[in-house]
């Protein structure tokens, strides 16, 4: 325990005991006895207790006001101790360490600041970081809206230790922390610009307001720990194709709804426009599960899950129909890449741009199948289309993840500045990113043979990086993998190097592909547990898995626009993969992604499959090497820096 925090327990048990002793007319007794009324030594010297105890808010006596926001905080208690209990040792709060306070938020991401400044890590987690300390800010704004109420201080204990919690548990994970501080912010400004003239309009209407917004809170932040508990059954914590702020986006608006409401009030406390407000409280949404305890909050949160799936196919239907109908995120890729071009060779390209044109739709597939009874050939209708649930489908095939390993999807960007690479691969490659024949859809850009840097220190791997990096930040769908043989990895019974670092590509393609399918997805294909299961690894399941990864492409939306970038694959290339190798890259080319591959070493097997036309060869990397010297690898990548050296 720091020494701040055994400071404030030593001054919460003096002011307990102070205020036993002091007479109840005593000034200073009274306002004592106001702040430690809900405390006793028990809870004075250990905080958490509480949250491991059934909650004694919601009683015979409880407060009419607070009547809901009283049993959505008994819920989000059992939601809590749920959440600590299964939490990684990562991820697990320590409770030894912080406290369910104002000032053990603070403290904590105080810490985590601390943790990242020794690393010296920046860029993306410095920002994450930045976005944290910004909603600490307004955190007071929380504590003085929440006293207001009846055993507020009970109710500022359980926000302030369930928002410690899962800022612990998502700094781990860059884009779950990103979304986090963003949805955490967002509350947070609404209810500071309603909390300032509060202590003036404290009518019981008001806290009512008060009650219920922050009833909206605390579900929540209990629909985000449902959340993360099963993003961790289907082992997807870590995707980067989620997007949490959107998933809870209608979450969020009801939280702003109510604040604005409650802020309207107060503005108009002077001028009584009552019917307005009126009409304004009746346009405004409840949610479903609000106060309802036992079967009906079962029914409602079930209701609750089928109404959120639907808003997920609704909105990322009409995310790819905006996508196929105006190209607007592959030209922002474009326009991205031809933005580097530009700086390296603005003379040589003047005021050229490259447009992307309309996106072709995909063919629907024929209603229809030909079919023979005796002996006569018939149309009939096709097989009936299966509903599968994504989630139903990445749960079924979380074990992949056992096959390869999260961190190989993207590479970290903030040690390095944009790349470096020369005007014909640029000029190149932004050409091709542009294109729209059939005949594009597929670029390897191959460096020299006598060329062996790993990561960051390889200009090639870079490029690929960068490319990625750049489609994530246009919202282009994109999968990605840097291929590699891990030193002192074990390699498992009927592998080689080689074809376990070909088989991590392959399941990793295919968990990618999972995290872009539509919440539900309408096919004939089987995408059961059971087919899921077939894939162990082996070698011998190479067949099911190929067959697995042709029948998932067309379920992509907007698949002709999904960029897939796969790099070093040079580093699994021999003749015990070449026909593996092979296979992969027929379904890719056959496929309506556009993929590129990027090597820093010659590779035979992909030498044998492209043609000329599809392949970029970089005869020296030299003009790319000296933006690259002086790294120090082990800031980059400590684990393997020693064993590489």
């Amino acid at each position: 325990m720091s020494d701040s925090q055994e400071s404030r327990k030593i001054v919460r048990m003096y002011s307990w005991d102070a205020a036993k002793r002091l007479p109840p007319d005593n000034r200073l007794g009274r306002i004592l006895t106001e702040s430690v009324a809900d405390q006793d030594p028990a809870t004075i010297t250990s905080p958490w207790r509480k949250f491991f105890e059934p909650s004694d808010l919601v009683g015979t006596n409880v407060d009419p006001v607070t009547r809901v926001l009283a049993i959505e905080a008994a819920k989000l208690k059992e939601k809590w101790l749920q959440f600590q209990t299964n939490s990684s040792k990562e991820d697990k709060l320590d409770l030894d360490a912080f406290e369910p306070t104002v000032d053990g938020v603070i403290d904590l991401v105080k810490s985590l600041n601390a943790s990242v400044q020794a690393k010296r890590k920046g860029g993306i987690v410095g920002k994450i970081m930045t976005r944290f300390h910004k909603f600490c800010d307004k955190l007071d704004s929380h504590s003085n809206m929440l006293k207001i109420l009846p055993d507020g201080n009970e109710y500022v204990s359980i926000f302030a230790g369930t928002l410690t919690t899962i800022i612990k548990a998502s700094v781990n994970h860059e884009r779950l922390a990103e979304d986090l501080a963003d949805a955490l912010c967002t509350i947070s400004e609404n209810v500071a610009d309603c909390q300032a003239e509060l202590e003036i309009f404290q009518t019981t209407a008001m806290l009512e307001k008060i009650a219920d917004l922050y009833a909206h809170v605390f579900i929540f932040l209990s629909s985000y720990m449902d959340w993360i508990m099963r993003k961790r059954m289907t082992r997807l914590l870590d995707s980067f194709n989620e997007n949490l702020f959107r998933k809870f986006e209608p979450d969020i608006k009801k939280i702003t709804d109510r604040s604005n409401l409650i802020k309207s009030l107060v503005a108009q406390s002077s001028r009584a426009e009552v019917r307005a407000t009126r009409l304004h409280v009746e346009d405004i949404k409840r949610d479903i599960r609000l106060g309802r305890e036992g079967d009906a909050r079962h029914w409602a949160e079930i209701e609750y899950y089928a109404d959120r799936i639907e808003r997920e196919l609704i909105a990322s239907r009409q995310e790819r129909r905006e996508l196929v109908e105006e190209g607007r995120q592959v030209k922002e890729l474009t326009a991205r890449l031809t933005q580097m071009l530009e700086e390296r060779a603005m003379t040589w390209l003047g005021d050229q741009r490259l447009n992307v044109g309309q996106i072709r739709g995909r063919r629907s597939p024929s209603p229809f199948y030909a079919g023979q009874q005796g002996g006569v050939s018939i149309m009939a209708q096709s097989p009936p289309l299966l509903q599968w649930v994504a989630e139903d489908i990445s749960h079924g095939s979380a074990h992949l993840e056992d096959f390869f390993h999260r961190d190989r999807v993207r590479l970290p960007l903030e040690h390095l500045g944009p790349s470096a690479a020369p005007l014909e691969v640029l000029q190149r490659l932004a050409g091709w990113t542009a294109s729209r024949t059939s005949a594009s859809n597929i670029l390897w850009i191959s460096g020299p043979s006598d060329f062996t840097g790993y990561d960051l220190e390889n200009p090639v791997t870079m490029l690929a990086a960068t490319v990625v990096d750049m489609a994530a930040q246009s919202k282009v769908p994109v999968l990605s993998y840097f291929c590699e043989l891990r030193p002192g990895e074990r390699i498992r019974d009927g592998h080689t190097p080689e074809t376990q670092g070909l088989m991590a590509l392959a399941f990793c393609l295919i968990r990618q592909m999972i995290e872009l399918l539509l919440p539900v997805v309408e096919t004939d294909i089987d995408l059961s547990d059971e087919r899921f299961a077939e894939l162990d690894g082996s070698m011998e399941c190479w067949g099911k898995l190929s067959s697995l990864l042709t029948d998932l492409v067309p379920l992509l939306p907007a698949s002709d626009k999904v960029f897939c970038i796969i790099d070093g694959l040079h580093w699994v290339d021999d003749r015990e993969t070449e026909k593996y190798i092979s296979d992969l890259v027929r379904i890719l080319r056959e496929s309506k992604l556009k993929v590129l591959l990027t090597t820093s070493a010659r590779a035979p097997t992909l030498r044998d499959v492209m043609s000329r036309d599809e392949t970029l060869w970089v005869d020296t990397l030299d003009d790319w090497k000296e933006d690259f010297m002086g790294v120090d690898r082990e800031e980059l990548y400590p684990e393997r820096g020693r064993v590489l050296g």
